[in-house]
């Protein structure tokens, strides 16, 4: 993915849809799935998920869940 698609990515609203699938509620797979998206993301647009409610709270909530097993 080019980091010109991330920014593209980011900027048609799809912060938000991450943060959803990040949710205690939704299947592992998306989760882990969710998690891999913002981290490619993160490499262009760490400023974008920083200020998104609840992505890094999402993101450090499944990486946990996926250490701990």
């Amino acid at each position: 993915m080019t980091d010109e698609n991330k920014q593209k990515i980011v900027d048609a609203g799809a912060l938000p849809h991450y943060v959803k699938l990040l949710s205690p509620e939704r299947d592992v797979s998306e989760q882990k799935e969710a998690a891999h998206g913002l981290w490619t993301l993160a490499f262009k647009c760490k400023g974008s998920i920083i200020k998104e409610p609840g992505c890094l709270y999402g993101y450090y909530f499944i990486a946990i869940k996926l250490i701990s097993g």
